[in-house]
């Protein structure tokens, strides 16, 4: 099984700043840190992967998790979580962090509700999002329109 995290944005104008460097990392630490559960292979099979399709609302003030949405023919299980977002600029750390918190959050609370242990997961959380708001690698500039 493997973990993806990928980002989807469909409120206009708001999205969080982070890079397709990041998803790519970040689906890497998770996978690397979990793994299936017999009830997760139960229901789906060992074969499956999770997807986690990030995304931002200016009108929530808690995170939203949709799904799951199964694919058989790609062999994926789907949740789209989205993020409660300020409406204007996410430049700052203290919002790429907040922002963070509440995936880390919304991905602990779905892998758990699979029977998942995401024990590891909760156990580094800290130090990952330590290591994404360091890195400028995982954050796109953002322009002005």
């Amino acid at each position: 099984m493997k973990i993806f995290v990928s980002q989807i944005y469909i409120e206009a104008g708001i999205a969080f700043s982070f890079s397709h460097h990041f998803q790519v990392w970040i689906s890497d630490q998770f996978t690397s840190r979990v793994k299936p559960s017999k009830e997760f292979i139960e229901v789906y099979g060992e074969d499956y992967n999770i997807i986690f399709r990030m995304s931002a609302k200016t009108k929530i003030t808690r995170p939203q998790i949709k799904g799951p949405s199964v694919f058989k023919k790609t062999k994926d299980v789907e949740y789209a979580i989205f993020l409660p977002h300020g409406g204007g600029k996410d430049d700052d750390t203290k919002c790429h962090e907040k922002a963070l918190d509440y995936l880390f959050e919304s991905i602990v609370s779905i892998l758990e509700s699979l029977g998942i242990d995401a024990t590891n997961v909760v156990r580094d959380s800290f130090d990952l999002i330590g290591q994404i708001i360091a890195n400028p690698a995982m954050l796109n500039a953002r322009k002005s329109i």
